[in-house]
């Protein structure tokens, strides 16, 4: 498995003169400054880096480490009939697949010995958990692109998406502006060597109100990667 490592940095500028405020959609807007993927210094991944630059009208951007409760939950399971939802269960549910199934693991003493046991229950992701979204798009023969899943593809591996942190700590309502760089590092060149790929961004406010989404020009990972420093 593939594992991905993730960062944000904050450019933050605020522009928020006394005198005057700008005025901006309370749904987020982004658009592009640059993205460039980088060798990592003796291993075997690379870095990718995406500069966005963000405007929002009332400032609820961002997310605390907290905030794991709903909305922002990352899953839902299903009772029925007092008890979760398992695999086999019934012949509606999906075959199991890393996106509809979490294997949940209980410990328990029996006789003084540790009884480890497993139950493959059925959730439903919440993709509101998650505030800055990145896909990456792999052109096919016909000249369309799908969405690459890393779930599904690379053996149960996270999503690229990501959660920024909160931009207005006073939370106050006023305009923000600013650049949100994204970092993630993984085996990109291993994955999509033989591949025409672009990257598909969009992000979200803590109303969950979607900004714009936008994407890069396609490209060959190998023809623009850059060696470490």
């Amino acid at each position: 498995m593939v594992k991905n490592t993730l960062w944000f940095l904050l450019i933050f500028f605020g522009f928020m003169a006394c005198q005057e405020r700008p005025t901006f959609p309370v749904n987020p807007t982004i658009s592009l400054n640059e993205f460039y993927f980088k060798k990592v210094q003796n291993l075997s991944l690379d870095s990718l880096v995406i500069k966005i630059k963000f405007e929002d009208g009332d400032g609820n951007l961002g997310l605390d480490a907290t905030d794991t409760y709903p909305p922002y939950h990352l899953l839902d399971v299903i009772i029925v009939d007092g008890d979760t939802l398992r695999y086999g269960d019934n012949d509606t549910l999906p075959d199991y697949n890393c996106v509809d199934y979490e294997i949940i693991r209980k410990e328990s003493s029996v006789n003084g010995s540790l009884v480890v046991t497993a139950d493959t229950i059925y959730v439903i992701r919440n993709s509101d958990h998650f505030n800055f979204f990145l896909d990456f798009l792999i052109k096919e023969d016909d000249g369309s692109f799908r969405v690459f899943n890393p779930a599904l593809e690379l053996n149960c591996a996270p999503p690229y998406h990501g959660r920024y942190f909160v931009l207005n700590t006073t939370r106050d309502i006023r305009p923000l502006t600013g650049e949100l760089q994204y970092g993630l590092m993984s085996g990109f060149r291993l994955l999509f060597r033989n591949d025409i790929i672009k990257l598909r961004i969009q992000i979200q406010d803590r109303a969950l109100n979607k900004s714009n989404i936008i994407e890069t020009e396609e490209f060959s990972i190998n023809d623009i990667i850059r060696e470490p420093s």
